[in-house]
């Protein structure tokens, strides 16, 4: 599958300072992520120009998730709050994604067209009891 979002549109949204090899893994996660939440959505594979709401979003809500996902790589990666005092200072910091998970938020499956509910039935038919086929009660 190709990339959703290609290295320069994440550059030219967020700026370089991620290596670029890890960019491109991050953004082929990222376009994996948001293929398997089309077909989940739809019932089957992503077509280009089906949807053209999700064709005009889906490089930026890719890079968003990349930035949220290569965000969290900081000194202290994995804590979910972190104190630092000194004397009569300190210094409080609560990662927002501190595991580097990567997520699609509500707003951004609104802006894809992929929220809203799904129309489903489950049909009640059982296969009748052998029994019931030979005539027995």
């Amino acid at each position: 599958m190709e990339s959703f979002a290609m290295p320069s549109d994440y550059e030219a949204r967020y700026g370089e300072g991620i290596e670029h090899r890890r960019l491109t893994v991050l953004l082929d996660d990222a376009s994996a992520l948001i293929a398997s939440e089309w077909q989940r959505k739809t019932g089957h594979p992503y077509a280009k120009g089906e949807r053209p709401v999700f064709d005009d979003n889906v490089v930026a809500v890719c890079c968003g998730i990349v930035n949220r996902a290569a965000g969290s790589q900081c000194d202290f990666a994995g804590a979910s709050q972190y104190t630092q005092t000194a004397g009569s200072y300190s210094a409080s910091v609560t990662l927002a994604n501190p595991s580097g998970d990567m997520y699609m938020t509500r707003s951004e499956r609104r802006r894809l067209g992929l929220s809203g509910p799904r129309i489903g039935s489950v049909s009640p038919y059982a296969e009748p009891a052998e029994d019931q086929l030979a005539g027995g009660r």
